[in-house]
């Protein structure tokens, strides 16, 4: 068998085996979202304002009109809905599965698509961050990193999928910006910065008459439930005295836009999942899986434990599948804080690695000194 036929295998048995996984899981039940998915699909089905009627909906109405279709084709019967929302999540996984492999190598794809965490959030939880990541890697492979130049057709078309991206679910809200550090000239900045985010609020525009209150409270004054792992581990006291978790975690979004403009924007949006999540105020179980793409291409010591200790998080969590009779919160505190350590070195890998080895140097010299073994 030639070398791409083992290939072409290796990739169809992975992506058997991980669709399968997400499906096996989704038998196991479901959670809290979930219940969201089946009232919002029954609203559309009804031909009512989402926003109007329900407050358990936070977002721009990509994921509920595609609720609308799922629920459709599943002809209302929420059982067979449930599978329906599980296989179209396996999808999107599947297609960053494809980007990964095809752009990083095919470690990297296995390592996203195969992981347990990947896993549970897609077929047991059943949240939609990967679309929105999804259609974000596509929009980077259209964008490239010619920002020298203004711009152009393809990127002015990779602008309107990382639109479509923030339609679908707002993770990437601050990554417009992010692509304006690096673009050249005030006018095209404002061209990287407007489009997408025009996109995103025009997408209201049929709902808002009879919607206004419930997209105001509900999408733009929500807020997610607060552990603030890294503003209690990692920021000073005194600056916590001056500064909340909010305010520290939008600094150190505008912070790393400029610390990454030299960096590809494949890289860049990469790096963008680790330090959204790494730095959030409010951490919930589905976050686990925004920055998988991320730690997929850094395979380290750090992102392996990021991966063991936040599955063992979805394994005995209330809103996971609650194995154990009690729900620590220290598995997923332990995972945040991996993943900032992850986040420094992919940012700082040279001067990490420099300052460990003198700090390895120094301790060994402090040995030497103490058994008398230098004169």
């Amino acid at each position: 068998m030639s070398n791409p036929a083992r290939l072409n295998g290796l990739f169809f048995a992975v992506l058997a085996a991980g669709i399968a996984a997400r499906l096996l899981v989704a038998t196991f039940g479901h959670d809290f979202d979930m219940d969201s998915w089946q009232i919002v699909a029954r609203l559309t089905a009804q031909g009512q304002n989402v926003y109007a009627n329900t407050p358990r909906y936070n977002f721009a109405p990509g994921w509920f009109i595609i609720l609308h279709g799922l629920y459709l084709l599943a002809g209302r019967n929420e059982v067979v809905f449930r599978y329906f929302v599980a296989g179209f999540l396996s999808a999107a996984d599947a297609g960053i599965f494809f980007i990964l492999w095809r752009k990083f190598g095919k470690i990297a794809g296995c390592w996203f698509f195969l992981n347990p965490i990947s896993v549970i959030i897609s077929g047991y939880q059943n949240n939609f961050d990967n679309l929105a990541i999804l259609t974000g890697l596509m929009a980077a492979l259209l964008i490239g990193d010619e920002f020298e130049k203004p711009v152009n057709r393809r990127t002015l078309l990779g602008l309107l999928v990382l639109g479509f991206s923030l339609v679908l679910k707002h993770v990437f809200f601050a990554f417009p910006f992010w692509l304006a550090v690096k673009q050249k000239g005030f006018g095209q900045k404002l061209i990287v910065v407007l489009v997408p985010v025009l996109i995103f609020l025009l997408s209201f525009v049929p709902w808002w008459h009879e919607g206004k209150q419930g997209i105001i409270q509900n999408v733009f004054q929500y807020g997610s439930f607060t552990r603030e792992y890294f503003y209690s581990m990692f920021v000073p006291a005194f600056v916590q005295f001056m500064f909340s978790s909010r305010a520290i975690w939008l600094g150190l979004l505008v912070l790393f836009a400029f610390i990454c403009r030299r960096k590809s924007v494949m890289e860049t949006m990469l790096l963008y999942t680790g330090v959204l999540v790494a730095t959030c105020p409010g951490t919930l179980n589905e976050y686990l899986a925004i920055p998988l793409a991320f730690v997929a291409t850094h395979l380290n010591v750090l992102t392996i434990l990021y991966i063991a200790v936040g599955t063992l998080h979805l394994l005995v969590d209330f809103n996971g599948f609650h194995l154990t009779a009690i729900s620590p919160t220290i598995y997923i505190d332990i995972a945040i804080d991996v993943l900032c350590l992850a986040v420094a070195w992919a940012t700082w890998p040279q001067a990490i690695a420099g300052a460990i080895k003198k700090l390895f140097a120094w301790a060994v010299l402090e040995v030497e000194n103490q058994l008398g073994l230098k004169k």
